[in-house]
């Protein structure tokens, strides 16, 4: 696992008993167990490979912690997301291009690791996607940190790739001008 920056803002359970009453459901413990120690964080150099062809790879920017009224808290995170990941998932961190790392919440593959792609929102009516059309990554968030390595841009040869198109999610866009 790499070094994760820790969030400036302690953990506190109450906080987090205030994220898990808003979403309906406990986290698992290995991930409370995260939370306790680092309560989101930034992540630099990372990249997470992923065995699809879609979707070859993420990097990894920051996870979310349960600090109420921050960027990057989990509750502020669920509201903008509610309607359009699946039920019983919580976005948990966020890659580099604004996709976000879920956590499942519900009974079947509890405690597994999605990536929601902002690039196929557009094809799903608000409360429509389902678990299965989000990315799996891992069965577990313990997994998911093992599966973070170290990722150097500078060393990775993208000689004839060419940016087709681009498109900032308008919440997202929103968030990032209301911290400025």
């Amino acid at each position: 696992m790499i070094d994760i920056k820790s969030n400036s803002r302690r953990f506190n359970h109450k906080d987090l008993e205030r994220v898990e009453k808003k979403v309906g459901a406990s986290f698992p413990e290995e991930y409370v167990n995260f939370l306790r120690k680092y309560n989101g964080g930034e992540v630099e150099n990372s990249i997470v490979e992923l065995p699809f062809k879609e979707i070859e790879s993420f990097i990894l920017s920051s996870f979310f912690g349960t600090r109420v009224k921050d960027i990057n808290d989990i509750l502020s995170c669920y509201a903008t997301f509610e309607n359009r990941i699946p039920k019983g998932c919580v976005p948990i961190g966020r890659d580099v291009g604004g996709n976000i790392v879920c956590l499942n919440l519900n009974t079947e593959k509890y405690g597994a690791i999605f990536l929601w792609d902002h690039d196929i929102e557009l094809d799903f009516d608000e409360n429509e996607m389902d678990i299965q059309d989000l990315y799996y990554v891992a069965s577990s968030f313990d997994e998911f940190l093992h599966m973070i390595k170290e990722y150097n841009p500078e060393e990775d040869d993208l000689d004839g790739y060419e940016v087709e198109e681009v498109w900032i999610d308008p919440d997202f866009l929103k968030e990032l001008k209301d911290n400025e």
